[in-house]
Parts: C-alpha cells; structure tokens; sequence
C-alpha cells in the first residue's frame, strides 16, 4: 500500500489476511474525521482489490455513518453499449437530469454503493448508471475505484478533487502495479 496524507507516505507490504486494507482505510477514516482530509479514494488495479475495500468499509458502516461509492468503468455498465450517450440515441440519456434528483436520494440510502447497487437504482428510476455514479461522487465520502480515475491525463477524481477544492486522502492498493499500467498509457 501507499497512502498519502498532507504530503507524507507510508508504503507497507505484508502478507495477504493480516489486515491492511482496514490498517490503511483507519487512519484516512480518522482524519477525515478531524477535517484534514474530505474524501478518500482507494484506488486499485484489480476488481479484487475494490471488493476488499468495498467489504472493509462495509463492516466499518456498521458503526460508522459513511457514503461509499464504487465507480466502474462506462464499457462494463452500459445498458446501450451501441449507442451514443445523449438524449437522441439512448433513453437512459433522455431525461437523466429530470430523474437525477430521485435516482441519487434512493442510493444515498444505502450508503454503500456498489456497482450492484447502482445498477439497481439506475433502473429503478431509469438513468444510466455510469453517469449516476459520476453524479454520486459528489456526495461521497470514500471512492473506491480504478488507477485511471485518479491517475490519467483526463482523470475523473483527480478533476472533481481539483474543481471542488478538496483535500484528498489516496489509498493506492498494490502501488507496483502503477509502473505497468503508467508503461501501457505511454505506449498507447
């Protein structure tokens, strides 16, 4: 793991089951507590490293009131995969902002937002669940999501955190995977 807060880094490495995931989420928990940080996002490669974010911070819900979000890439949510996203071409595009308001209160309730969840209320009230996520980020408190959101020349969480001002706490889950996926982007 890396985490960084305030420009400090910690980087531990430890044996799969002892507890790092919550080992690492505990202390960003604490300072967001303490308003050092607004938001947390946990970045990982693999889509088992979000499900293990996903269900520690799941188990910390249970005592603590947190909105968590998981947010998954356009390609593996899309209800209309050959159409283009506006209002023309798909129907989950068409009105989105008119059902945005009712679709968002429904899955703030449930304060762990998984790519499930968001599929579920999506349909629900009838809005794409790629941009129902996007919408929702606003209103987390940890983001759980792919290296790119943050890391990427156009990326989504690193925008938002600049474009709100937020004070960010990164938690990037198995960092060594930064240096592959950092050769692949140059390449492409």
């Amino acid at each position: 793991y890396l985490a960084a807060v305030h420009g400090e880094h910690l980087l531990a490495q430890a044996p799969t089951g002892v507890g790092k995931t919550m080992g690492a989420l505990f202390p960003m928990l604490k300072a967001m507590g303490a308003q050092r940080i607004d938001r947390i996002f946990y970045l990982a490669a693999k889509t088992t490293g979000r499900e293990l974010a996903l269900h520690a911070l799941s188990t910390l819900t249970a005592t603590v009131k947190l909105r968590v979000l998981e947010i998954t890439a356009r390609e593996k949510v899309c209800r209309y995969p050959d159409r283009a996203c506006h209002g023309e071409s798909c129907p989950l595009a068409k009105g989105f902002y008119d059902r945005l308001p009712n679709a968002r209160a429904e899955a703030l309730e449930w304060g762990v937002m998984t790519q499930k969840t968001i599929g579920t209320v999506a349909m629900n009230h009838t809005v794409c669940p790629y941009f129902l996520s996007q919408e929702l980020a606003r209103w987390s408190d940890v983001i759980v999501g792919d290296y790119n959101y943050y890391f990427d020349q156009s990326a989504f969480l690193y925008g938002l955190a600049q474009e709100q001002g937020w004070q960010v706490g990164v938690l990037v889950d198995e960092a060594h995977n930064l240096v592959e996926r950092a050769r692949r982007g140059i390449a492409a």
